[in-house]
């Protein structure tokens, strides 16, 4: 396939602005680069007006033809923002359309030319932010119904979308009835609302209030996208406009106070509240309530304010669908929260539609797995007065609770598998560290040839018990491991389970000792002493800052 081309005195002439050439070149027609570019798209696109008329007088058939990409000569001046360029060509085309004896107006035949993605001169005037070409375009023909492109956008969202408040006010101003319509069935107030630009979203809302309550296809509405972003001063703004998009679900029935609940947004949450009070009754498809959704995410902030308001009572021992309160989500999340749990309006003993309690819900859960946040959980509930209903004890089979416990076993037994090797190599570590003495052994001939050096200090002493205590508790945790792997009967098994991963903390923690004493006995003179110091300092810091760590993971 013959690939196009044009004369290089003919390019370099476009780019040049030498009008000599262009006047004196009887083909221009007739000449393109490989992208089907003629001589005015390359004039345009460099901005040579001069060039451009004299192009135009010569051969006005260019003024229409594309490129490769669908793209007329106004496409390229206005993507690069020259508005002579952009001026000129409008004028050509009323001139030409003049002689035609079309009528006035005629330009907008080629405003409305659209590129292979659908974009007109306007979508590129806007995407690349020029405003006077942006203005210019729309005096052209305010009444002109400027549609979207293959990506769904309209130069008014494509500009809300970038922030550029400035052409936005220029087309809200310039357009008697402007299309809003974005990608995902957003609009231009929900581009405003994500780019959180209170100005661009006055604007807007003056020429087009009936917005805030359209919804994407996610059926978000803008009050929904501040709630997500935490935007408190949107969030009144967007009231102030229509207070009944606080009542609005989305697909899910989730309204803003859902979505501010399940962000963790107290601060949404609190203006939500104060500006309607009774949307906090409202609930999703599943029935749940701000409470329910705060708790089933984790969002512990949020459930704190709601459960040290007293107006938002109500909300506490609500029940969803399944009958669950927001203390059953609790258990079945494991987000634990020692607030909710000790409050006391919380039902304690509710019983949802599967006929289990908050207890038995996490019982259950302990069974196949025994984390420090179940057990926590579990421990505090019972401390606060929580039950079991026992209503489910006739409906279990034999045959099923013997396969449930079946696997809770192999699940214990894979458990004590993993343990076992830390266990065998902090034992392992320990009791070559007892014949590795720092300091090493006197080699010198006399009643204290073969001891240790050091012997003497006391720093050295408590390095050998330490190292002796964390061997010894390493031992036993082994011991401990083989017997579970012996063992036959669930609630044996999880009690070794958990005496052994008590002895092995604690073996963790006595060689940690006996690494800081160690060192500092080998380094324990008045030239090392600051040394020594700052490796107790660092070991006593690293200690502290994994068991902060472990209780942030385990216990939120």
């Amino acid at each position: 396939m013959e690939v196009s081309r044009m004369a290089s005195s003919l390019y370099k002439a476009a780019i040049e602005g030498n009008t000599q050439i262009l006047e004196q070149e009887r083909q221009l027609d007739s000449q393109s680069t490989p992208n089907k570019n003629t001589v005015l798209h390359i004039a345009a696109e460099f901005g040579k007006t001069q060039c451009v008329e004299v192009i135009l007088k010569a051969c006005p058939s260019l003024l229409k033809q594309i490129n490769l990409k669908g793209e007329t000569a106004l496409h390229v001046a206005a993507r690069e923002g020259h508005i002579d360029v952009v001026k000129a060509l409008v004028a050509a085309a009323k001139a030409l359309n003049e002689e035609l004896e079309i009528g006035t107006g005629a330009a907008r035949d080629l405003l409305g030319v659209t590129d292979d993605k659908k974009n007109m001169a306007l979508h590129e005037a806007v995407r690349y932010r020029h405003l006077e070409v942006v203005k210019f375009l729309l005096e052209e023909d305010s009444e002109f119904p400027y549609i979207r492109n293959d990506a769904g956008e309209t130069p008014l969202y494509l500009a809300a979308e970038r922030g550029y408040a400035e052409l936005v006010r220029a087309i809200l101003e310039a357009c008697k009835s402007p299309a809003h319509d974005g990608p995902k069935g957003r609009t231009a107030l929900h581009a405003a609302v994500v780019c959180m630009d209170i100005g661009m979203i006055e604007d807007i809302l003056r020429k087009k209030p009936f917005l805030v309550k359209e919804a994407d296809e996610h059926g978000w509405t803008p009050l929904h996208w501040a709630a997500y972003f935490d935007s408190s001063l949107i969030i009144i703004q967007l009231l102030q406009h229509d207070e009944s998009g606080a009542y609005l679900k989305d697909k899910e029935g989730m309204t803003a106070l859902h979505v501010a609940a399940t962000r963790g947004s107290t601060c949404s949450l609190k203006k939500l509240i104060a500006k309607c009070p009774d949307c906090i009754e409202i609930v999703d498809e599943k029935g749940q309530n701000a409470l329910h959704v705060a708790v089933g995410k984790g969002q512990k902030n949020v459930v704190n304010y709601i459960l040290e308001n007293p107006l938002l009572g109500s909300l506490i021992n609500g029940e969803d669908k399944s009958g669950n309160t927001p203390l059953h989500l609790l258990a079945e999340s494991r987000n634990y929260n020692p607030k909710l749990i000790s409050h006391p309006k919380v039902d304690k003993k509710a019983v949802n539609t599967a006929h289990l309690t908050a207890l038995e819900i996490i019982h259950t859960s302990t069974l196949i797995k025994m984390g420090i946040t179940e057990d926590a959980i579990r421990r505090k509930l019972i401390k606060a007065g929580a039950t079991s209903a026992r209503r489910n004890l006739h409906d279990q089979k034999e045959e099923k609770k013997d396969k449930s416990e079946k696997e809770q076993m192999e699940i214990l037994k894979k458990i004590g598998d993993s343990h076992l090797i830390v266990a065998t190599l902090v034992a392992t570590i320990t009791f070559a560290a007892g014949f590795t003495l720092p300091g090493g052994y006197d080699g010198n001939e006399g009643p204290n040839q073969g001891m240790a050096i050091l012997s003497k200090k006391t720093i050295f002493k408590v390095f050998v018990v330490s190292d002796a205590v964390a061997m010894m508790l390493s031992v036993l945790a082994v011991f401990t491991y083989f017997d579970m792997a012996m063992c036959d009967e669930l609630a044996r098994l999880r009690n070794f389970l958990v005496l052994a991963t008590r002895f092995m903390r604690m073996a963790s923690t006595a060689m940690v000792v006996a690494f800081v004493t160690g060192v500092s006995a080998a380094l324990g003179d008045s030239l090392n002493l600051l040394v020594s110091i700052d490796i107790v300092v660092i070991s006593i810091s690293f200690s502290i800052f994994f068991h902060y760590q472990m209780k942030k993971v385990y216990i939120p």
